[in-house]
C-alpha cells in the first residue's frame, strides 16, 4: 500500500496514518484494547537493558570472556521483534545466546561442553556458577574482532527468523551448522542448560532475565523464591510511563464508558508497578497479561502467546461493543490483531512506532503491513479519534 492511501496527520511527536478505507470505520470504536511494553510504558532502558545485561552476564560465566552490554544494542533487539516472533523476551536473549555460543570456533564449543556435563544440577545459580568457575580456569580466547564479527552476523542472522520465534532460531542454527554430530550434540545440550524447561527458578535464562529485571524485592514477590544472581535494586526502575492520564480520560469520555483493556505480553506485577494508579482507569475486566495466558497454556496444553490471538479476544470478551482498537507497537501485535479480526471481524489495528528502538524501522513495516492506523504514541489516539469523527459528520 502506498502512502497516498492513506490520510495524513501532523503532531508534535510525528505523522499520523489513517488508511482511507478504514477511516469511517474507525470513527464507531466503541473500545480500545492496549498492549503494554512500548505502548503504554517505554522500555527501552528497561526491559531491552535486561535482555543485554542477561545476554551479557550469561555469555561471560559460559565462555570467560566479558561481553559489554552495549554490544548487545537496541537496534539489535528490534531486529529480534520485528520478525513477528520474539514478544517474549526470554526468548531474544535465547535467540542471542545460541547464536553467539553455536559460532564459536570448534575449540571453544568443546570445552564449554564440557564445563556444562561437569555439573549439570541443581538450581540455575548453582549450575551456572559451576560452569563459570570450570570456564574461569580456561577461559575462551575471543578477541574483540571475533565478537564484533559475530554481531554484525548476528544482525543478518535475524533476517533468517520469523513468527515461529525460538523454533525458528534453532532450525536455522542447525541448518547452518549441524551437519557436524557435535555441533548437534553441542547444541542439545547447551539448549537444555539454558532454557530446557521455561519457568522462573528452573531455566537459566528465565531466571537471570527476571532477577535483573525485577530486582530482589519485587523478584521475591512475583515468584516467591530468593534470589540469587541479583539482590539489588532491578531495571524495571528506569521504566516510563508513555500514557498521560489525560489521554486516558479523554478516551472514557469519547467512548462513552471506561471501555478500556490490556492484552499485553508482560507480568501483571512489573506492568501494575510502573502503571500505580492508571491502572484503576482500566476496566478490571479487560486487563490480560501473561499470567493469564500461562494459566489457560496449562488449561488448554498449548501456546497461546503472542501472536496468537487469545489474550485479545479474552481482554475483548470484558469489554462492551462490537468494534475494538488494539494498539501495539510491533510485528506481532500486528499478526494477532488480523487472527482475532479474521475469528470476529471486530479489530481495528493502531500501530505506534515513537517508542520502540528504530522509529524509522518501525513506522516502515506498519505501512508495509498496511496497518489501518500508524502513530506516533498512544496519546495522539483520542485527538486523531476526534478528528476522524469532526471530519466525517
Amino acid at each position: 500500500m502506498m502512502r497516498m492511501e492513506y490520510l495524513r496527520f501532523s503532531s508534535e511527536n510525528g505523522e499520523i496514518f489513517v488508511r482511507r478505507d478504514r477511516a469511517d470505520i474507525i470513527r464507531y470504536v466503541e473500545g480500545v484494547i492496549f498492549d503494554c511494553d512500548g505502548v503504554l510504558i517505554d522500555v527501552r532502558d528497561s526491559y531491552n537493558r535486561a535482555i543485554s545485561k542477561s545476554v551479557s552476564y550469561i555469555f561471560e560465566c559460559i565462555t570467560g570472556r566479558d561481553l559489554p552490554e552495549n554490544w548487545i544494542s537496541n537496534e539489535i533487539i528490534h531486529l529480534f521483534r520485528r520478525t513477528g516472533g520474539f514478544n517474549n523476551d526470554w526468548d531474544t536473549v535465547y535467540g542471542i545466546l545460541m547464536f553467539m555460543l553455536s559460532h564459536l570456533p570448534k575449540e571453544s564449543r568443546k570445552r564449554i561442553y564440557e564445563g556444562i556435563t561437569a555439573k549439570n544440577e541443581g538450581s540455575p545459580f548453582r549450575r551456572l556458577m559451576a560452569v563459570k568457575e570450570y570456564m574461569s580456569k580456561e577461559p575462551c580466547i575471543l578477541d574483540d574482532a571475533l565478537i564484533e564479527e559475530m554481531i554484525k552476523r548476528l544482525r543478518e542472522f535475524t533476517g533468517l527468523l520469523d513468527s515461529s520465534g525460538r523454533r525458528s532460531v534453532d532450525e536455522n542454527l542447525l541448518r547452518i551448522y549441524g551437519r557436524s554430530q557435535d555441533f548437534r550434540k553441542f547444541y542439545t545440550l547447551l539448549r537444555e542448560f539454558l532454557h530446557g524447561e521455561e519457568n522462573v527458578g528452573k531455566s537459566i535464562i528465565a531466571t537471570v532475565f527476571e532477577e535483573f529485571f525485577c530486582g530482589a524485592s519485587l523478584f521475591r514477590k512475583v515468584y516467591g523464591i530468593s534470589p540469587q544472581f541479583n539482590n539489588g535494586s532491578g531495571l524495571i526502575d528506569n521504566g516510563r510511563l508513555i500514557i498521560k492520564p489525560e489521554t486516558l480520560d479523554s478516551l472514557i469520555l469519547l467512548l462513552g464508558r471506561r471501555n478500556l483493556g490490556i492484552a499485553s505480553g508482560s507480568r501483571r506485577e512489573p506492568a501494575e508497578y510502573i502503571l500505580n494508579g492508571l491502572i484503576e482507569k482500566f476496566n478490571s475486566e479487560a486487563l490480560i497479561f501473561l499470567d493469564d495466558v500461562e494459566e489457560a497454556e496449562r488449561s488448554f496444553r498449548r501456546c497461546l502467546r503472542k501472536p496468537h490471538p487469545f489474550s485479545l479476544l479474552r481482554a475483548s470478551e470484558g469489554l462492551e461493543g462490537s468494534r475494538m482498537i488494539y494498539v501495539g507497537d510491533s510485528v506481532e501485535d500486528v499478526l494477532m490483531a488480523r487472527e482475532a479480526s479474521r475469528r470476529n471481524g471486530k479489530f481495528i489495528f493502531a500501530g505506534v512506532y515513537r517508542y520502540t528502538a528504530v522509529e524509522e524501522d518501525a513506522l516502515r513495516a506498519f505501512l508495509e503491513h498496511k496497518c489501518d492506523m500508524i502513530l506516533p504514541t498512544v496519546n495522539e489516539l483520542p485527538l486523531i479519534l476526534e478528528e476522524l469523527r469532526r471530519m466525517m459528520s
